[in-house]
């Protein structure tokens, strides 16, 4: 009995220990805060929604590099199709091209000491991004930085949802094609896209550098948005409240805070159409069980809500009233929106949103309802998960 009581009383203490870590590290967060902000800006783009397609692209302008390559991903793995990027960035770095390479230090876990070294050794500039260190280890080991950038030349930038491996490709059998979106980008918004990467490299580094100017203009207005702490929340919120038509949600991960939601349930209270749509698979242990309460709140308040079940949708789109949209990193969920470093590009030109909404309801249509016949033939381990979900999901 003596054991047990310890043991109980041990872990009470290792319990509190991790809150207090937490909430401390959470209040050090919101009063140092790192805000970048940027005016609407001119570019010119090209969206991906085929991971083979992208890394084509990708590759050949890593190959026509001529002065640096600045990349920033989330995760980058040991495989296939990471091993041709590698062997892409030590070849330009050899041939003397500046090549600074940075991967979030948790989703790059797979990059070990001795690639690393086999990196540096051909000239590659190496960084883990968001290193989870004291004090507030806990919360620091949450906050991760789920960006993906790269920048070539300062002339092309490329931004969006995927990352560098295998299934991003559509190589993973369990997963199949992956469902994403990411944009190549040419004209001023590199320049901003760059200065966010070289933020990040500072920090890491204590090395300033500065994006180079240009004088390229793009054709279209649009605005990149940078968040890590709540900065999305505030304008999706508004966007919602406003909204006078539609709304189209994509988001592989949906647990909104409770002011997103309210916002949406009085869209639809409008007259307004509200349509998510979210992946049938699951990629992370409990991130979908988190998100059921979340959908069927919104179907019982007359949203549309359906699966993707072509494979894995890893897409971030947010489409409002066919005059804004909204493609980036940033999911729908609390560890995006309040953890996470994220980047979003804000679009308003009617032909691209057009043809993104075409893509998005193509994708719906072909969705799996989530309706009260779903809710029947839950398993008792998703409704055990339900319940396990809601005690992490500030974490989800």
């Amino acid at each position: 009995m003596t054991v047990l009581l310890w043991v109980s009383a041990v872990l009470i203490i290792f319990v509190l220990l991790i809150l207090v870590d937490f909430v401390s590290g959470k209040q050090n967060h919101k009063k140092n805060l790192r805000k970048l902000t940027f005016t609407e800006t001119t570019g010119s783009y090209r969206v991906f929604q085929s991971g083979n397609r992208l890394f084509e692209a990708l590759f050949t302008d890593i190959k026509n590099a001529e002065t640096h390559i600045d990349v920033l991903f989330f995760i980058i793995k040991q495989d296939e199709t990471s091993q041709r990027f590698y062997n892409l960035l030590q070849q330009k770095a050899q041939e003397g091209v500046v090549v600074r390479l940075m991967v979030d230090r948790l989703g790059g876990f797979r990059i070990n000491k001795p690639l690393r070294q086999q990196l540096e050794n051909s000239g590659i500039q190496f960084q883990f991004a968001a290193k989870p260190q004291f004090p507030f280890f806990i919360y620091k080991l949450n906050r991760r930085n789920h960006r993906k950038i790269v920048v070539i030349d300062g002339k092309i930038g490329y931004v969006g949802g995927y990352n560098v491996a295998d299934e991003y490709a559509g190589k993973d059998a369990e997963m199949g094609d992956w469902r994403d979106y990411h944009l190549r980008m040419t004209g001023e918004v590199v320049a901003q896209l760059h200065a966010v990467f070289l933020d990040d490299w500072f920090l890491n580094t204590k090395e300033k550098l500065f994006p180079a100017e240009t004088h390229e203009k793009g054709q279209h207005v649009l605005k990149v948005l940078p968040t890590e702490y709540g900065e999305l929340e505030e304008v999706l919120v508004k966007k919602f409240s406003a909204a006078k038509q539609e709304i189209l949600l994509g988001s592989p991960y949906f647990i909104p805070p409770r002011r997103m939601m309210d916002a949406l349930k009085q869209a639809i209270q409008r007259g307004v159409t509200v349509k998510l749509l979210c992946p049938l698979k699951s990629d992370h242990p409990f991130v979908k069980e988190g998100g059921i309460p979340f959908y069927e709140e919104l179907y019982r308040a007359g949203g549309e809500v359906r699966f993707y079940d072509a494979g894995f949708y890893h897409a971030k789109i947010f489409i409002i009233d066919q005059d804004f949209c909204d493609l980036g990193t940033s999911n729908l969920d609390l560890r995006s929106l309040y953890l996470n470093k994220e980047i979003n590009i804000f679009f308003y030109e009617k032909e691209f949103i057009d043809d993104m909404r075409k893509r998005y309801l193509q994708d719906f249509a072909e969705g799996i309802p989530f309706n009260d016949n779903w809710l029947a033939s839950r398993s008792l381990g998703t409704k055990i998960n339900i319940k396990i979900a809601r005690l992490i999901r500030p974490i989800l």
